[in-house]
């Protein structure tokens, strides 16, 4: 039966339907002890009502022209496909076809190739005169792993020969209820290693990772689909992470399988307390409604949680990456423009006004102890302790007064405020929506820092400056308290207003 299959599945809708969506005519030969049967489609023949039905087999040989290009020994039994008038296929060159063939066989069958179960060799050949044969392009098809944890792959180099990307978490299962019995899940998350993180998407491995973006829908061992409805489709650093979510045929109603085996309709992310709501019922009405209908939305909603507890782990690990990358570079180059504007701001009105703040009284301190503090603040951000200390010393030497850095500080703030060494740091929450929107550093190709120039991010960083400075000034304790307590009170707040799902 359906709930007992352990197989990817057998030749039904597949292959005819993904043969006429290429050509005009597939010619099908399968053998098996010496018998050979023959059975074929022509579109052309139809369309000229010259065939009303599929034929029925007949016994054949098969064609000595497609044996010749049998490069191993032919087996007691299998089967030959063979395409003619291709009508529909995408490239017109053999090479190329046949490239982009191996990167969706290689993700599609990766595991059994991985496992030494299969073998897939793409060959072209050119026809020099009557039946005479030139070998053209040959090329045994290798895994495309899009959680890039399998080596050798098709991977650039020289993550041909080593992973890319590690484990974020130990694959683990989980089981759920169908139809009266439980069915196990499996989910393993990658995530990329710094090494590979560095130098963003313009680097090959960051191209081809982008091609590979998705959730990996795997059924049986063969991968069904790259599905896209979880990802953030603005970001590209949605690249840097991969799910592979496994299932057996037992669940195929839940995921929605199609009856080509083509794509899960039914993985897509579901929410179960809005949905209750959207029914007007509570979520556990909800629930239970679902569970007497056995309806098969309900699994998915298990295993769509999952799924974006992961999500949410790995996006904030890929974005603190980035920010130690971006600490890092900075070595080199200290003191963006509005920490430089900021700066000058706050001479200005110490000299207007007289106004002094706790940054100010540390200036007095010597350099050393200043460049001391600085540093550590930095490497408890996660930075080396030697570009640390490089980086305070420019500040300390450069006599900057703001510096603003990425971090994720949890919270309702969307940014902190403290004063280090004689120098303000104003920390942006990286885990609150408003960063993700204002303040995300996106551009992945070519120049790392573009957005450092975008002169409205500029102004927004020099009004959020003008707040740390009031903090900065606050004269008791209990003022800077107040002032903090406004602070996330206003992130609280912000939180309504900016659509946390974009996060």
């Amino acid at each position: 039966s359906k709930n007992k299959q352990k197989g990817i599945g057998k030749f039904g809708m597949g292959l005819p339907n993904s043969s006429i969506s290429q050509c005009k005519r597939v010619d099908v030969w399968s053998w098996r002890d010496g018998k050979t049967l023959h059975c074929y489609l022509d579109v052309g023949a139809i369309e000229r009502g010259e065939m009303t039905q599929v034929p029925e087999p007949t016994v054949d040989t098969l064609p000595t022209d497609w044996l010749s290009m049998i490069a191993s020994r032919v087996q007691s039994h299998g089967t030959l496909v063979v395409w003619s008038h291709l009508d529909r296929v995408s490239w017109k060159q053999s090479k190329t076809l046949l490239q982009h063939t191996e990167f969706i066989v290689g993700r599609v069958y990766r595991k059994f190739i991985s496992r030494g179960e299969t073998k897939i060799r793409l060959a072209s050949y050119e026809e020099i005169s009557n039946s005479v044969l030139k070998p053209g392009y040959n090329s045994q098809v290798r895994p495309n792993d899009p959680l890039y944890l399998m080596a050798p792959s098709s991977s650039p180099a020289p993550y041909d020969q080593k992973p890319a990307f590690e484990l974020f978490s130990e694959p683990f299962t989980i089981h759920v209820g169908f139809r009266g019995e439980e069915h196990p899940v499996k989910l393993t998350a990658s995530i990329c290693q710094p090494e590979v993180r560095i130098g963003g998407g313009d680097k090959p491995i960051g191209k081809h990772a982008r091609k590979n973006l998705g959730i990996s829908v795997v059924r049986a061992g063969r991968e069904l689909e790259l599905n896209r409805s979880f990802e953030n489709n603005y970001d590209p650093r949605e690249r840097w992470w991969g799910i592979e979510v496994d299932f057996e045929p037992a669940l195929d109603d839940v995921f929605g399988v199609t009856n080509n085996k083509q794509a899960a309709t039914g993985f897509v992310p579901r929410y179960l307390k809005e949905d209750a709501a959207a029914e007007s019922m509570t979520t556990e009405q909800y629930q239970n409604l679902l569970e007497i209908d056995e309806d098969p939305r309900m699994p998915m909603y298990l295993i769509s949680a999952e799924i974006e507890k992961l999500l949410r782990k790995m996006r904030r690990t890929i974005r603190q990456m980035k920010e130690v990358e971006k600490a890092e570079s900075e070595a080199e180059v200290i003191g963006s423009p509005a920490e430089i504007v900021a700066t000058e701001s706050v001479a200005k009105r110490r000299a207007l006004r007289g106004n002094t703040g706790q940054s100010d009284k540390q200036e007095s301190e010597p350099t050393e102890e200043r460049t001391k503090a600085i540093s550590a603040q930095l490497e408890t951000d996660g930075i080396d302790k030697t570009v640390a200390d490089h980086i305070a010393v420019q500040y300390v030497a450069k006599a900057l007064k703001y510096r603003f850095q990425h971090a994720d500080l949890g919270g309702t703030s969307f940014f902190d405020v403290s004063a280090t060494g004689g120098l303000i740091m104003i920390t942006l929450n990286t885990g609150h929506p408003v960063h993700s929107q204002l303040f995300s550093d996106m551009p992945e190709e070519g120049e790392a820092h573009a957005a450092s120039d975008d002169p409205r991010l500029q102004q927004l960083l020099l009004l959020l400056a003008a707040w740390g400075r009031m903090e900065d000034e606050a004269n008791t304790a209990k003022m800077r308290s107040l002032m903090m307590e406004f602070r996330q009170t206003w992130g609280g707040i912000a939180l309504d207003f900016f659509d946390e799902s974009e996060e």
